[in-house]
């Protein structure tokens, strides 16, 4: 006997090659979360949502696996004609992709799961909320309100209308503006840009007031250790600046501290090192090896260690 097809279920619509919706939200798992958390929002209520509206969804990496670098991930951050934000963990490189599409004035619709305090700096915005529990008529509920603000938000850039616009809120005339997409090739330009994300990363990352330690979801478990993991990777003195620049940029994205640190050993080769939480580490080793690997990056090797930072209260 075949099963009755649910009437909860988003119609789904065909979706226009190139018809990308950028997902912004976290991608490692999260200490206060269960393990692939994240990862289930992104499928069960994000894609779906998505494709119901007429758009492809997809994340950073998604690109990464595609064999593409971390220069077509921005591009495709920058240039993807919608943009989801979710704002749940207010992860700082979620903030980070964030202020860039603000910057360019393109369409981002964000979302948050429920009881996660509003930013100050973005909270005049509208935002959706979904169910952290994911049970399955949540789920189908949540999928139908995205998606509803993704249909509404497409018809107001058609009637050139503000949504959740910082540049039409402050009457900003000209936003920011990418060069003709035939120039992304051009690797000085990319060098250049680059440098400047990694260098404004690293600047929010000393002087930013939402890292994660000071977010407790979980009030009764507030007083925890943090011990985390210092993470090296070692790569050869004579890699190319891009490449560097490339790999670096990709493992930013990934740790728990964004500032990553640029050394040279004993024997003149380069490691990058950077802090994660020790429930995370070996998943992140495994990324960094598969992205260098996808990109012909020579990675020589990877050390961590292990080192107790304050305790929580």
């Amino acid at each position: 006997m075949t099963a009755k097809k649910t009437q909860d279920a988003p119609e789904v619509t065909e979706t226009p090659e190139n018809n990308d919706c950028f997902i912004i939200m976290p991608i490692a798992d999260h200490s206060d979360y269960k393990q692939g958390h994240f990862k289930r929002v992104y499928e069960d209520i994000i894609k779906p949502a998505c494709l119901a509206a007429g758009y492809r969804a997809i994340r950073a990496d998604d690109v990464a696996q595609t064999n593409l670098i971390h220069l077509d991930i921005l591009q495709k951050l920058l240039e993807s004609p919608m943009a989801i934000c979710d704002l749940s963990t207010r992860n700082p490189n979620v903030l980070f992709e964030l202020g860039l599409r603000q910057a360019f004035d393109k369409p981002t619709i964000l979302i948050q799961e429920v009881g996660t305090p509003q930013i100050f700096d973005i909270n005049l915005f509208r935002y959706t909320q979904y169910r952290n529990g994911l049970d399955y008529r949540d789920v189908l509920a949540d999928q139908k309100a995205i998606q509803k603000v993704i249909e509404e938000t497409k018809q107001a850039v058609a009637e050139n209308k503000s949504v959740n616009s910082i540049i039409k809120l402050l009457s900003i005339t000209n936003p920011a503006s990418l060069q003709d997409s035939s120039n992304f090739e051009d690797k000085e330009y990319f060098q250049i840009l680059m440098s400047e994300i990694q260098g404004i990363k690293n600047s929010l990352a000393r002087n930013n007031n939402f890292t994660n330690s000071k977010y407790i979801i979980n009030p009764e478990n507030e007083r925890k250790s943090s011990t985390q993991i210092k993470v090296r990777v070692l790569v050869d003195n004579e890699m190319p600046l891009e490449t560097l620049e490339v790999l670096m940029t990709y493992i930013s994205t990934l740790a728990d501290d964004p500032t990553l640190t640029l050394l040279e050993d004993k024997e003149l080769n380069n490691f990058i090192t950077f802090n994660c939480k020790p429930e995370v580490t070996e998943e992140i080793i495994e990324k960094i090896r598969d992205f260098a690997s996808l990109n012909n990056i020579e990675i020589k090797n990877i050390r961590k260690s292990i080192f107790p930072k304050k305790i929580i209260s």
